[in-house]
């Protein structure tokens, strides 16, 4: 049958519009690296807390990592191991239409609602009375988000993994009775698993016109990429101006890292074939394999810095607050390389975020302590950058827990926190070359983190 149509662009701007639409279909699960998936690195007493106070409670070896400084008043050689499971939950309401308006076939679930585990190990080593050594293996950053091929919102994101681990060693100095510093070295290894689903019909129909019918040749694109090691600093100090007050600043660098790895093209084959004329029409275009190729992307953790304040009432009662600052703002650009050619480099448009929280201890025996905080967690999203794979919002923190010391040697704890999201509203719409879908709606938020921690004291 002959179909009556008229180009809506030049051979030139066809060429170019189907190669910047496998480059924008590369480039786009990169994008959730700017949403808020940065993780405390707390003990459970810390999240029970709201994370506030830092690590500036008596005898905490997570300073190692959060204020080195901190280390200094520690009375002894300690080891601690935490496992904290956290578990978001995130429901979609609205509607997501393709580039006909007719709504994209599929059902709604829940991308998240699993617990996921993230470790914590810190120990601490006095050397004298004032030189102090420390180390940790922390996850400073993490997310998990999966949703199946054939939900509704797939054009805009599917399944997401990310796990940033970081190995720490740092050391404090006292340089009196009221005053430390620390300073640490890190290193972190980052592994990354970004999946979505393309429409290559319907990108062919809003680019050119063609009478394809969309949501008929789906090509899952899976990416895989990793960094062993990347490496920044972080260091601090803590001041005790009076006996029942201690103030702490700890400053951590912005890690630079370039994910590498591979991407693979499943599903239609019809579909890979259109993703793949670019370099047919037009040799000078990057190559892109249906069966799949190397995948570079720039990503690049930033820097952040905390103050923290401890005043304790009595042997009984201890508050603290903190506040938090992240640079988010110094995430502004994405880029991805194939092969060693610079496919596209993409602004972006966050915002810092800050952290502010309140919590405490009451000792309610000897051997038994009671734990709690609130906090307000800002997100550096907008309703421009927001998709599902994080499709995060400003969230309240309410925190509870206990401490149990079994002897002079072990002690343990146990933490909860529940976040408040709410609604998170989201206006997405594809550019013509990733089929001009949209997705309009909110999602309602929330999340839970369960946390255990066992502490030795030599």
């Amino acid at each position: 049958m002959k179909h009556d149509y008229k180009p809506r662009m030049s051979r030139h701007g066809v060429r170019t519009a189907i190669a910047l639409a496998v480059v924008s279909a590369l480039t786009l699960p990169t994008a959730v690296f700017a949403g808020s998936f940065q993780l405390p690195t707390d003990n459970a007493a810390g999240w029970a807390r709201a994370n506030a106070g830092g690590s500036l409670f008596p005898n905490d070896p997570t300073a190692a990592f959060n204020n080195p400084a901190a280390m200094a008043f520690i009375d002894g050689p300690m080891l601690q191991a935490t496992g904290t499971m956290i578990r978001p939950q995130a429901q979609f309401s609205g509607q997501t239409l393709d580039v006909d308006g007719n709504p994209t076939s599929g059902s709604n679930p829940n991308g998240f609602g699993k617990f996921v585990p993230f470790p914590n190990l810190a120990w601490v080593a006095p050397v004298s009375s004032r030189f102090v050594l420390g180390g940790s293996l922390a996850v400073p950053y993490g997310l998990t988000s999966k949703y199946n091929n054939s939900w509704q919102g797939r054009y805009f994101g599917t399944e997401t993994k990310l796990q940033a681990v970081a190995a720490s060693l740092s050391a404090s100095f006292k340089v009196n009775d009221e005053f430390s510093v620390g300073l640490g070295v890190m290193g972190q290894r980052t592994n990354a698993q970004l999946n979505t689903v393309l429409d290559p019909n319907g990108a062919a129909k809003a680019l050119f016109g063609l009478p394809l019918p969309p949501q008929q040749n789906d090509v899952r694109l899976n990416v895989n990429v990793k960094k062993k090691f990347a490496f920044g600093y972080f260091g601090g100090f803590v001041f005790k101006p009076t006996q029942q007050d201690t103030l702490g600043l700890s400053y951590h660098s912005r890690v630079q890292q370039n994910l590498s790895g591979v991407y693979d093209l499943y599903g239609s084959a019809a579909g890979k074939s259109l993703l793949a004329l670019a370099p047919v029409l037009d040799p000078s275009l990057p190559s892109i394999n249906p069966a799949g190729g190397d995948a570079t992307a720039a990503l690049n953790t930033p820097a952040y810095a905390s103050v923290d304040w401890l005043h304790v009432f009595s042997d009984r009662l201890s508050i603290a607050a903190s506040a938090k600052w992240t640079n988010w703002s110094s995430f502004k650009n994405l880029i991805l390389v194939s092969n060693g050619q610079q496919l596209v480099a993409l602004p972006e448009d966050y915002k810092d975020s800050f952290l502010y929280a309140i919590g405490g201890d009451y000792k309610l025996t000897d051997r038994w302590t009671l734990h709690g905080g609130i906090g307000y967690d800002e997100t550096p999203s907008n309703i421009i950058s927001r998709d599902p794979r994080v499709p995060d919002g400003a969230r309240k923190l309410l925190g509870v827990g206990f401490g149990y010391k079994a002897s002079d040697h072990l002690s343990f704890d146990l933490g909860y926190q529940h976040q408040f999201v709410g609604h998170t509203s989201i206006n997405l719409t594809n550019s013509p070359i990733l089929g001009a879908g949209t997705m309009n709606g909110y999602f309602d938020d929330s999340g839970d983190v369960v946390s255990v921690t066992g502490t030795y004291h030599f």
